[in-house]
């Protein structure tokens, strides 16, 4: 993994800008959605995650959009186009811990 760039504190908000955990997780709605995907048993059409995320289906397909630049998603194409989190995937497995942690850590405190 390469090293992140390195910045004066004053240029903070330029590399928080270009991030990419802040346009990954940039609003709470693709945040849901990865969720409802990791507890899903199978893949998803955009509208079964709409309603079990508790969203709108074209925030819901917004979403989705905004995280097929991270190659996170299986999509099938078929007729009932379905999504699933490409479990296989190196940064999926660092969300899933990473949610996982923040979630132990709000409900039971720091280890």
């Amino acid at each position: 993994m390469s090293e992140p760039p390195e910045a004066r504190l004053e240029d903070v908000t330029a590399l928080v800008d270009r991030n990419g955990l802040v346009a990954l997780f940039a609003n709470r709605v693709r945040a849901r959605v990865l969720v409802t995907l990791f507890y899903a048993g199978e893949p998803l059409t955009a509208a079964a995650i709409a309603d079990h995320a508790g969203i709108n289906r074209s925030d819901t397909i917004e979403a989705l959009e905004a995280l097929e630049p991270f190659d996170v998603l299986e999509v099938d194409e078929g007729p009932d186009r379905t999504y699933a989190v490409d479990r296989s995937d190196e940064l999926v497995e660092d969300i899933r811990t990473l949610a996982e942690s923040a979630t132990n850590r709000l409900y039971d405190g720091p280890d």
